[in-house]
């Protein structure tokens, strides 16, 4: 006697396929889960895209070595590694960063810019500079040292017969043979080749012009600077300060290399009066707000002018 098979669903397959879903889920995410080694620096999250921008830009002020700066930063394969960087040291400064956290971005992003700085670094006054290996200026005074063979040999420092006159001994004074000593020779240091030197903005800028802009040429509202050389040449890097009642900005040059990588502005607030003073020893100017006509300031420094 035959029996008819009872029909069956499909359903025994979704149930089957539902299983097996839920436990490679379950396999990928706590028992075998993905681990990522030697990803690419352009793969990373952007905070971490912008730890890695401040390391090479930190690292370029330290060794001056602008190839190797650009082979790393092509690895993040930004679209405009110029505007990226500016965009971020102005982020930095804006985020409650002190200067010296913007400033490596912005001078990066000036030397990419086709703009390097040309002034020279010099040590601050009352300070000696002092060789050391690497070739660069230290401000740690050497201090002479006695070696060990001067100190045991016939040619090292000894009393003289007058220091020793008078000295008596109840016994003689049997000299002992003086021990040779074994120089164990050292490592020869390699200098390693000097960088470029970044610019230590010492040298004051003197005001070279200044005047109201009620056209459109300029931004309305704006205190728009320009900070050239001795050679005319815009200056990047330069540190700015506006002050006014109730605070104070700090910002730098060359953080829009497009426009000048001398440039900088600052947007200024109706009814509020402002100082603003260029570089560590420059002149204030003072008495600066928005004109009678809504348009914007520009102020021109240069260094060393008179």
């Amino acid at each position: 006697m035959n029996r008819e098979e009872e029909p069956r669903g499909n359903w025994y397959l979704l149930t089957g396929l539902i299983l097996g879903l839920v436990a490679g889920l379950a396999l990928s995410l706590y028992f075998f889960p993905v681990r990522y080694s030697d990803s690419e620096p352009s793969a990373l999250r952007e905070e971490y895209r912008s730890e890695y921008r401040r390391l090479i830009a930190e690292a370029y002020a330290v060794d001056g070595n602008l190839p190797r700066a650009q082979a790393r930063l092509e690895l993040l394969r930004d679209a405009d590694p110029v505007q990226v960087l500016a965009a971020q040291a102005q982020r930095v400064l804006a985020e409650g960063g002190g200067p010296d956290d913007a400033r490596p971005l912005a001078l990066l992003a000036s030397v990419l810019s086709g703009a390097p700085p040309e002034i020279t670094a010099s040590p601050p006054a009352g300070e000696t500079p002092t060789a050391t290996l690497d070739g660069t200026a230290s401000d740690l005074t050497e201090t002479p040292t006695l070696s060990a063979t001067d100190a045991v040999t016939p040619g090292g420092p000894s009393a003289t017969p007058d220091e020793l006159q008078g000295v008596s001994s109840p016994t003689p004074i049997i000299p002992t043979p003086t021990p040779t000593i074994t120089e164990t020779p050292r490592p020869t240091f390699t200098p390693r080749p000097s960088a470029t030197p970044l610019p230590v903005l010492l040298a004051p800028f003197s005001l070279a012009h200044q005047s109201q802009v009620c056209d459109s040429s300029l931004p309305p509202g704006r205190i728009v600077v320009e900070v050239r050389d001795k050679s005319g040449a815009p200056l990047p890097g330069v540190r700015i300060q506006v002050a006014w009642d109730s605070g104070q900005d700090t910002f730098f040059t060359g953080l829009a290399p497009e426009i000048s990588p001398g440039y900088a502005d600052f947007l200024m607030t109706a009814g509020v009066t402002y100082t603003l003073r260029v570089g560590e020893a420059g002149a204030p100017v003072t008495g600066l707000n928005i004109p009678t006509c809504g348009g914007s300031w520009k102020i021109e420094f240069q260094e060393g002018a008179r």
